[in-house]
This record gives C-alpha cells, structure tokens and sequence, in this order.
C-alpha cells in the first residue's frame, strides 16, 4: 500500500547541536525532550494501541525534494538545510532553538514508476510563531500547518527506513474500515537525539478525514 523508499537516516538530531528554548511550553509531553513541540488533544485511544490526536495550528519551516528515489544523502541535505537556516541562515541572522520532532511528510506517486514528493519540517518555536524569521534559502520555506487530527502509531528504537514502512502499514491495517484517512500523503516523526539509548520515540502518522 505504501510502497515509497525512505531514508534509513531520516529524522537524526544532533545532541551537541540542540538550544534548548527557555520559554518551552511546561505542559508537552516527556517525548518531547524539554523542546518546544506542536500542542495536541488526544481524542480517543483505541485497543490496538494508536491513538487519535487534534494537533492546533502551527508553523513550520521545510524543504521538499521529488525524486524516484530517496537516499540517504538526500535526506542529510535536507536536515542539513532547515539546521542552517536555525543556525543563523535567516532574515535576521540569529540562532533559532532547535524544535521537536523532526517531520517526514511524503507525497506518494501513483505508481512504482512515479516520483514521489519528501518534505522534511523543524517546527518554528512559540515564541517565533507570530514573528517568524524569513528563510535566506531559496529552497527553503516558511509553511502554516492547520488544525488537523491525525491516526498515531508511536514506536522505539532506532528505526530504518523498513521499519517506518512496516509501522504505517500496521497503523493503516490497524485503522481498518472503522475510519477514513488520507492514503496519498503520510508523516513520519522522529524526537530523538542518535545518541539516545533507551526510551527512543517515533511516531508514524495517517491524516484523519
């Protein structure tokens, strides 16, 4: 069903790198990490163990690829964009805290032979949300999520990109007919640094409708 290569490095953080925003909301999630991340409602919690979230408007900062084929190399340019504009690369050259999680949405082809669109997402902090810097990239762009409510499948360990793919066919086979949910676009969600253990969170997420 969901037949897309992905990464196997997708969504790593570097610990020496995060800045921690000292206005981070005080009611987030332990997953979280302390980070500023988007505010959600858990809606209902279902038997098989996913989840339905209400996730509040929010902004976003991303860059997008199209290709037939994702590699490992594409998806470190991409993190690697989004790190320099928090690192200065912005309209007012200054650091940005670093965000939670780092978000994969992928735009699927209709078929083996298409290429499909990756899009890979920091989260502007609160503080910044309403003031929030341009990007100097051209590659780079400021985008607004809406209020949306999401099907969500959490996860440890230190995933590959197989795994990720298993994950969202469990939470789609999970799902089942009992709810519709968008099949052309999903998101993967990582919140941990490489250099964390134990206790490692990843989430994979389908669009309720």
């Amino acid at each position: 069903m969901f037949g897309v290569i992905v990464s196997s490095c997708i969504l790593s953080l570097s610990l020496g790198l995060l800045v921690r925003d000292q206005h981070a909301h005080p009611n987030l999630p332990g997953f979280c990490n302390n980070l500023d991340c988007p505010r959600f409602s858990v809606l209902q919690t279902f038997k098989a163990g996913y989840e339905l979230r209400q996730y509040e408007a929010s902004k976003w900062v991303m860059t997008n690829l199209t290709t037939m084929v994702f590699t490992d190399a594409d998806d470190k340019a991409m993190f690697d964009k989004l790190f320099y504009y928090i690192s200065g690369n912005n309209s007012i050259h200054s650091k940005i805290p670093m965000t939670a999680p780092v978000l994969r949405e992928v735009f699927h082809g209709p078929g083996p032979t298409c290429e499909s669109t990756f899009m890979t997402h920091f989260m502007i902090p609160f503080s910044l949300q309403s003031n929030t810097p341009a990007p100097t990239d051209p590659h780079v762009y400021i985008r607004d999520l809406p209020v949306m409510k999401v099907f969500v499948r959490t996860f440890g360990g230190r995933p590959a990109a197989e795994d990720y793919m298993n994950e969202l066919q469990t939470l789609a086979d999970q799902i089942g007919t009992s709810a519709r949910y968008e099949s052309a676009y999903y998101f993967f969600a990582g919140y941990d640094s490489p250099y964390k253990v134990s206790n490692r969170h990843n989430e994979v997420w389908l669009k309720a409708l």
